[in-house]
C-alpha cells in the first residue's frame, strides 16, 4: 500500500511539474534580430555588445554599424562609440547611483530598440567574520549588512579566491533561508530544485533591516594557493535578479529528469538581451 502511495505522489508531482507555465520572454523566432548584452556595474564604464541572433547561440554575428545613444534621467547624454566586436562604450562616463538610464539603439536593417534601468546604490558590508573548523572540513562566514524595508531588495554574494594576483570565484554553500535551498551542498537529485547554485536572494524572507548571513566553503575544494578571500556583496535591479536565476535554471535544466522549461529573462522591448546595473561593496580577509 505504501509503494502505491508514493508512485501515485510521484506521478502527480510529475504531471503538476509538466504543467506550469513557462515564462513569456521575447525571444528570437527564426528571422534575424537585434540582442543588446550589457550588465554593468555603479562606477563602471557605460559599455555593452550588439549582435544579431535568430535564436540559435552557434548562429551569431556581432554589429559594428549601428547607432546606440544613452540618456540619464531624461536627458541624452550621447552616443556611444564603437570598439571592436560588436562592443560600443561610452568614455569617459561612469554609471551613477540612483539614476535612471535609457538606452536607444537604431539600425537600418532592424526594429528599433530601447530598454532602460535605474542603478541600484552601494549596499556596504558592515562587518564579516571567518571560522575555520578544521573538525568538519569548513570554512565559515557571517555576514552583516543593513536592508532598506522600504522597498524590494535584491542582492547576488560571490566568493572570490586570490592566488599570485590571480582572481577566481569559489564555490561556497549554504543552509540559510535567503537562499531557498539553492545551495545546499548535499541535497540529492530528487531534492534539488532549477536554481540550485543560484547566488541571488531578495529579502523577502527578511523579518529585520539588520540581517547577518552565513555561509561556508568546503576546505577541501580550496586551491591550496590562495592567499586571501574578497567577499562581494552585488545590490542587484529585479531585471538582473530575474536574469541570473533564469540563466541558472537553464544551465541545470540538463541535469535534472524532469523540467519546467525557461527562457532567459530579457527586458529589451520587441527583441532579445538584457540591459540592467548593479552595485557591489566587497570585504577582503586573509584565509586562516
Amino acid at each position: 500500500m505504501n509503494r502505491v502511495k508514493f508512485l501515485f505522489c510521484l506521478l502527480l508531482f510529475i504531471f503538476l511539474f509538466a504543467c506550469e507555465e513557462e515564462e513569456d520572454v521575447p525571444q528570437p523566432k527564426g528571422n534575424p534580430t537585434l540582442t543588446l548584452n550589457s550588465l554593468i556595474g555603479v562606477d563602471s564604464l557605460i559599455r555593452v555588445h550588439l549582435s544579431e541572433s535568430t535564436g540559435n547561440t552557434m548562429d551569431t554575428k556581432n554589429i559594428n554599424n549601428a547607432t546606440i545613444t544613452i540618456a540619464k534621467n531624461n536627458k541624452e547624454i550621447t552616443q556611444l562609440n564603437y570598439l571592436k566586436d560588436g562592443i560600443y562604450e561610452l568614455s569617459d562616463s561612469y554609471l551613477e547611483a540612483n539614476a535612471t538610464y535609457k538606452i536607444s539603439v537604431t539600425h537600418s536593417d532592424y526594429d528599433d530598440l530601447q530598454a532602460e534601468t535605474k542603478t541600484p546604490e552601494k549596499i556596504v558590508i558592515d562587518q564579516i567574520t571567518q571560522f575555520n573548523n578544521s573538525n568538519d572540513g569548513k570554512t565559515t562566514f557571517h555576514l552583516n549588512f543593513k536592508d532598506n524595508n522600504t522597498m524590494d531588495n535584491y542582492y547576488m554574494l560571490l566568493v572570490k579566491g586570490k592566488s599570485y594576483g590571480t582572481s577566481t570565484i569559489v564555490p561556497y554553500y549554504s543552509d540559510d533561508l535567503v537562499f531557498e535551498g539553492n545551495l545546499a551542498v548535499n541535497a540529492t537529485d530528487f531534492e534539488q530544485n532549477m536554481l540550485r547554485g543560484s547566488r541571488s536572494f531578495s529579502d523577502e524572507n527578511f523579518n529585520d533591516s539588520q540581517i547577518e548571513i552565513s555561509f561556508y566553503l568546503l576546505n577541501d575544494e580550496i586551491n591550496r594557493e590562495i592567499s586571501e578571500f574578497r567577499i562581494e556583496l552585488y545590490h542587484l535591479t529585479e531585471d538582473y535578479y530575474n536574469y541570473e536565476r533564469s540563466y541558472v535554471s537553464i544551465e541545470n535544466r540538463d541535469d535534472l529528469p524532469f523540467y519546467n522549461k525557461t527562457n532567459l529573462y530579457s527586458n529589451i522591448e520587441g527583441a532579445f538581451g538584457i540591459f540592467t546595473s548593479y552595485a557591489v561593496d566587497y570585504s577582503i580577509l586573509p584565509r586562516q
